[in-house]
């Protein structure tokens, strides 16, 4: 069975018709299926409206006193729900009801502990957003995946509003989230192994207004900092930062010896630093950052491709450090100022746009597509 949970704030412009093309949908599959209507008080008629649809429809309403926020609102309806499949989805039409039974044939196919409706993989897309709202969106998601890589650096879209998750897989997890990206709770604390995604398109609010303000922006930022403190994350990048440390040791120690103390040409002695530091970060989180962490992503046998891809992923931020270091001593700097510079940008480069990818490299969680 599965049950999809609605939660609403002053919806009532498109509360019913969600309610009625979900039920169209799951109705036309073969699952069984509760429409969950969870309302934070809204004073509009939503609640009322949902309920004038029980009747005809498998619809409950859940009120509660106040807005308590989004994700609240779901954790609330899934205490619930008597599904085995647990799924949400918003109530102004920018999800398309239809993809649910897209999301439920593929955890059953899959036999997936969460079907996530995407916005970025291929399929999928996000109307006519302005460049503005795209970079938003982007930073938004980039951020999550930094800051919790080793719980979303599989997933396209980890801040999708639209997902399905096996009730087994959270019925031990205490949930408690903040602000309105429930889907990040669910990845960090559920008992997630298998994750498959689902192309969706996005669509523009045509009823109601947007519920996302300045209060909603930094309830995400300090949902971020709690997920990656209660899930040990912070003790992970802790390990990787010290590695990382320990690797621009290296990296400026080979400098210093090789140019300083024994004259070697600095077009030969920078990029053979750099790609020392690069070797000694992969041994040592190989060694001690990720293996008690992904054990099953340790087997023997793949260190070669493992590094590899590490190489690749990591060689722009040591081009940068090169050219940057070169240039600026061709400039007149002296080289071991010139090559702190050039340390200093490739680890700024790699924790902005490389830390999901880099982590990645060691299999942390397996994710596939559904057309």
């Amino acid at each position: 069975m599965i049950s999809v949970v609605i939660p609403t704030y002053k919806e009532a412009d498109s509360i019913q018709e969600m309610v009625q093309r979900t039920a169209a949908a799951l109705g036309g599959s073969d699952e069984e299926y509760e429409l969950i209507v969870v309302d934070d008080n809204s004073g509009d008629g939503t609640a009322e409206l949902a309920e004038a649809l029980s009747p005809g429809f498998p619809v409950r309403v859940l009120r509660r006193a106040g807005r308590q926020g989004l994700a609240t609102a779901v954790v609330d309806g899934w205490g619930i729900a008597r599904g085995d499949l647990l799924a949400v989805i918003d109530a102004d039409l920018q999800h398309p009801p239809e993809i649910l039974t897209s999301l439920a044939k593929s955890i059953r196919d899959s036999n997936a502990d969460l079907a996530i409706a995407s916005r970025y993989i291929e399929g999928g897309g996000t109307s006519d957003w302005e460049l503005s709202r795209r970079l938003i969106s982007w930073g938004a998601t980039h951020l999550a995946a930094s800051v919790l890589p080793l719980k979303l650096s599989a997933v396209s879209d980890p801040m999708s509003g639209m997902f399905m998750v096996r009730a087994a897989a959270i019925a031990d997890a205490k949930l408690s989230p903040l602000g309105y990206k429930i889907l990040l709770e669910v990845l960090a604390k559920g008992r997630i192994e298998n994750v498959v995604e689902v192309p969706y398109q996005f669509e523009e609010r045509t009823r109601g207004s947007s519920k996302l303000g300045l209060c909603q922006y930094g309830e995400y930022l300090a949902h971020l900092a709690h997920l990656s403190w209660s899930t040990g994350q912070i003790g992970a990048w802790v390990e990787y930062s010290l590695v990382g440390l320990t690797g621009a040791a290296v990296d400026l120690g080979l400098v210093y010896c090789g140019a300083e103390r024994a004259g070697w040409m600095a077009i030969w002695i920078v990029p053979a630093a750099a790609q020392m530091a690069l070797v000694w970060n992969f041994l040592w989180n190989q060694q001690v950052t990720f293996p008690r962490r992904t054990p099953a992503s340790m087997a023997k046998g793949k260190s070669l491709a493992r590094f590899l891809l590490y190489e690749r992923i990591c060689l722009p931020g040591a081009v940068l450090n090169v050219c940057l270091t070169l240039l600026l001593a061709r400039g007149g700097m002296r080289l071991m100022v010139a090559a702190a510079c050039g340390v200093v940008a490739d680890g700024v480069f790699n924790l902005l746009f490389k830390v999901p990818a880099i982590w990645r490299v060691w299999g942390l969680r397996r994710s596939a597509s559904c057309q």
